[in-house]
């Protein structure tokens, strides 16, 4: 394990903000064909080839964007009570990732409240100030979050496929696009082809998977080794239009995926409670 880098997350912020984005995937659906149309040239090409920085990563960082504009607007517009919380989320994370902490007198909600957020005063001053410190080491966490976030939502597989499965459609109907994009990896009926997995990939999927079959939850490795080698499996199979990205993957045994092969989206949202070791 010494050659495993170790992080600090911000779980807190992480898991309120996981939360966003999966009611941001459900309710706004609409929304994803923008992120589609606007990104569509970095999104092909996490569609082709696994990357570290992953799809999930791409839409995750999008949404934060859209939020981080809903916060601009909800302080220029002195909305305090959404301020407040915003504000004190925002630190939280700071915080629990080591940054800083915030030396100077905290602004008073009640005195801004009284002054009708003039703008002009001392603590109307003061609490311009708390924002602008806020959103200085806002803007360099952002990468640190949003991985966070990604984090959080690979461990739910639920998600991961019907995030694949809304990708998948897309492929389908974008497919003449993606082809001129990348004809050699693309073919004109949208069906991406396959690549080799590299090491990182192997090993962040069997870690996070605990080594076990998604499907038949048969343990692959370990004391309860029984001699079945891990595969890796495209949850929305390539031949259902999905795709190689780093998050679209599990692992199971050689007998499950020979079921499940090009045929479904199957997965599986059972796993290992702490206390079950």
């Amino acid at each position: 394990m010494r050659s495993v880098k170790h992080e600090p997350f911000s779980y807190n912020d992480a898991i309120i903000l996981a939360n966003l984005v999966i009611q941001f995937f459900y309710d706004e659906m609409d929304e994803f064909d923008i992120f589609w149309d606007e990104l569509i040239s970095e999104i092909a090409q996490k569609l082709i080839k696994p990357e570290k920085e992953s799809l999930l990563h791409l839409y995750i960082n999008w949404i934060h964007s859209t939020l981080d504009d809903e916060v601009d607007d909800t302080l220029k517009n002195g909305d305090l009570s959404n301020s407040q919380r915003i504000l004190d989320v925002m630190e939280s994370t700071i915080n629990q990732l080591g940054i800083k902490s915030y030396k100077k007198d905290y602004p008073n909600y009640n005195s801004i409240h009284k002054c009708n957020h003039c703008g002009k005063c001392r603590s109307c001053k003061k609490f311009q100030r708390y924002i602008d410190w806020i959103k200085t080491y806002n803007k360099e966490l952002t990468s640190q979050r949003v991985h966070s976030i990604f984090h959080v939502l690979m461990l739910n597989k639920a998600f991961l496929r019907d995030f694949h499965e809304v990708i998948a459609k897309s492929i389908r109907i974008d497919k003449k696009r993606l082809h001129s994009l990348y004809p050699d990896d693309i073919n004109s009926d949208g069906i991406i082809k396959r690549k080799h997995w590299p090491v990182w990939l192997k090993k962040g999927i069997f870690f996070r998977d605990k080594g076990v079959c998604t499907l038949c939850r048969n343990p692959l490795s370990g004391d309860l080794f029984l001699g079945i080698d891990p595969d890796m499996d495209h949850i929305v199979p390539l031949a259902l239009h999905g795709n190689n990205d780093s998050s679209n993957i599990q692992i199971l045994c050689n007998i499950c995926n020979n079921k499940k092969r090009h045929y479904s989206s199957a997965t599986s949202s059972v796993d290992i409670p702490f206390w079950n070791i």
